[in-house]
This record gives structure tokens, sequence and C-alpha cells, in this order.
């Protein structure tokens, strides 16, 4: 069973992966349909997973790890349209 710190950290790297996901639905013309589709796919799987992804061992590292490759797509750290949609 989750402690309350995991479910807050859980719940925080959630939020984050919504971020990139409505970043993605804003750059979708710049995508060919199927690349978009296969990344908006991988983004919900892990929004939907996020309680059962926070259970391996290495959870912070992981979902650290996946936002940073995540990002390198949308680009959502370094936009500069709207600082509240970033992420660092």
């Amino acid at each position: 069973m989750a402690t309350e710190r995991e479910k807050k950290i859980s719940e925080f790297y959630r939020q984050e992966f919504i971020r990139h996901r409505s970043r993605l639905e804003h750059q979708r013309t710049f995508f060919v349909e199927q690349t978009y589709e296969e990344i908006e796919s991988v983004l919900d799987k892990i929004i939907h997973e996020m309680d059962k992804i926070s259970q391996v061992n290495n959870f912070e590292e992981l979902a650290s790890h996946l936002l940073y490759r995540i990002d390198t797509v949308t680009s959502l750290s370094t936009s500069q349209i709207d600082p509240s949609y970033r992420v660092h």
C-alpha cells in the first residue's frame, strides 16, 4: 500500500504528464498523424497507469527519465508561451 508521500509524488508526476499531453495536443499539426497517435498512446498509458508505475523500486528516477524523454518531444520545459506550463 502506498504511503501518503508516495501518493503525492505519483500525483505530481501524473499532472506533469497531463501537462505534456496538453502541450502535445497544441503541437498536433507539426506531427505526422501516426507519430502523434503513438506519442499520445504512450502518454495516455503512462497517465492511466501511474499508480501501478509508482510501485516500482526506482519510481522517481523512472518517472523523471520518462518526463525528460517526453519533454524532448514537447519542449514544454523550454516553452516561452506560458511559463505556468513549464515542467521545471
